[in-house]
């Protein structure tokens, strides 16, 4: 900034300096381009005031009252200067805490109490630096006792501390430590149950060994399920047989018998399936089919002689043969004077020819475990559990999962209830639109694209148009992309 001196002293610029002659004349100079150049001097008001009262100013010729109020009449004082009224004129001051930048302290600069060694923090604090001033801030684990100075402070007692519920706290200088608790395991600030064996079959830890069993299990580690058909939880109806499944049971219709639609829980729904009507018999050309309440009988006309030959999967089978399904290698079936009878392969592991693919728990080389899918159980080869729907087993140390066996649904709508596994008949249509995913059906789109049940997608080569997949079949509603 352009400066001027005159008779030794400084001056900025538009700065004005009075000189009065030998004679009592006043002469007005002003700063310019670093010269202090004369200027003519200002027309003087009259003053209210007696002569007494009247002040001579530095910058100007005219006299003013004493007790005038300069800073009302602007100033040049920054953010951090305050002005002050002298006799003769305005003048700037630093506020506290801050230091002037130039001569006129209209500008000024906050002081580093804390970088210069100006504050008065104690030991276990540390200075902090405001605009104007400092703060003392008490070191971690310190508590306060006044503005500047700290004491140790003990978080177990005074319970401010982040240890787990399940840890144990231990103060320290400054500080505190956390300990998990035994039988339990952790960092301190969080501490989760530990159970020495595991807790199986989808089970959670919640104190020491001690597991919460899911619905269906029980056992120390959750690892015995639970037989609601042979311990009385579950009464079937006389048409339905109660069937034992990992973590929950079903009653599922008897032979003879398929659900009406309206689904009941306990089998109430099951009724007769006219075989001879429906075509579902095994009876041979030579015999005639009579229905019976679940199930039906092959009679042979009178003065006939009937081979007693079954028809299965369009073919002959001959009385008292048997054979092994073409799909299921692990399914046996027999014909017996026109019935076909199928069962699932019996496992008798003494028996040395044993069918090792269909009994994978009689090898004796699957000894290796598998990790469970959370990653936090082990299952020793043999052993199953159920997840997501989904039965798995350890087989030499992988994992087979396939889907839960379910009752098969003869119906045109179905729907899978929320938190159950299997489907339901329904004879709602709109019911049927609420079926959840189910990768066991599928369908194929129109560019021949696997779609899994109750998924959704835009018809390929339109904008409008919304497929759904439903029970092994597409149907197609319009989507309206811009509703009016």
């Amino acid at each position: 900034e352009a400066v001027c001196i005159f008779e030794g002293r400084t001056y900025l610029e538009g700065q004005r300096e009075t000189v009065y002659s030998s004679s009592g004349d006043c002469v007005l100079f002003e700063c310019k381009n670093h010269k202090m150049q004369r200027i003519p001097k200002d027309r003087c008001t009259a003053l209210n005031c007696p002569e007494s009262q009247q002040i001579p100013l530095s910058h100007s010729c005219c006299k003013i009252c004493k007790g005038h109020d300069f800073c009302t009449e602007g100033h040049n004082c920054m953010e951090h200067s305050v002005c002050r009224n002298l006799d003769d004129r305005a003048v700037c001051s630093c506020r506290d805490g801050f230091r002037a930048l130039r001569e006129d302290n209209a500008y000024c600069e906050d002081i580093d109490e804390c970088a210069e060694g100006r504050h008065y923090c104690r030991e276990n604090t540390m200075c902090v630096n405001t605009p104007g001033s400092f703060m003392c801030i008490c070191k971690t684990g310190y508590i306060r006792i006044d503005d500047y100075s700290c004491t140790e402070h003990d978080e177990c007692v005074t319970n401010q501390h982040n240890c787990d519920e399940n840890a144990l706290c231990f103060n320290t200088v400054g500080g505190h430590n956390c300990v998990c608790k035994p039988g339990y395991t952790g960092n301190g600030t969080i501490c989760k149950a530990f159970c020495k064996d595991g807790c199986r079959n989808g089970g959670a830890c919640i104190a020491s060994n001690v597991c919460a069993c899911p619905q269906g299990f029980t056992g120390l580690s959750c690892e015995t399920d639970i037989d609601e058909c042979s311990d009385g939880f579950v009464q079937c109806d006389s048409r339905a047989n109660c069937i034992n499944l990992p973590g929950w049971y079903h009653c599922e219709c008897r032979d003879g018998y398929h659900d009406n639609g309206m689904f009941s829980p306990s089998g109430e729904s099951c009724e007769d399936i006219d075989e001879c009507g429906t075509g579902r018999h095994s009876c041979a050309n030579d015999t005639v089919c009579f229905n019976l309440d679940g199930g039906y009988d092959c009679r042979c006309p009178h003065g006939k002689n009937c081979t007693g030959d079954c028809i299965h999967e369009n073919k002959i089978k001959h009385n008292g043969q048997i054979w092994v399904l073409e799909n299921d290698r692990c399914s046996v079936c027999s014909c017996q004077s026109g019935y076909v009878m199928c069962r699932r392969m019996v496992c008798d592991c003494e028996n040395p020819t044993v069918d090792l693919f269909c009994c994978p728990e009689c090898d004796p080389r699957l000894s290796s475990q598998c990790l469970h899918q959370s990653g936090e159980l082990s299952y020793n080869s043999g052993e199953s559990w159920i997840q997501n729907c989904q039965q798995c087993r350890c087989l030499q140390g992988e994992v087979d999962c396939w889907p839960l066996p379910c009752p098969e649904v003869d119906c045109e709508f179905s729907v899978l209830p929320e938190n159950e596994c299997c489907p339901h008949c329904v004879t709602d249509p709109c019911q049927a639109d609420t079926i959840r995913n189910d990768i066991t059906k599928t369908c194929l789109d129109e560019t021949s694209v696997i779609r899994f049940t109750g998924s959704s997608w835009i018809k390929h080569g339109t904008e409008c148009t919304l497929c759904q997949c439903k029970v092994k079949s597409i149907k197609i509603k319009p989507r309206c992309l811009f509703p009016s």
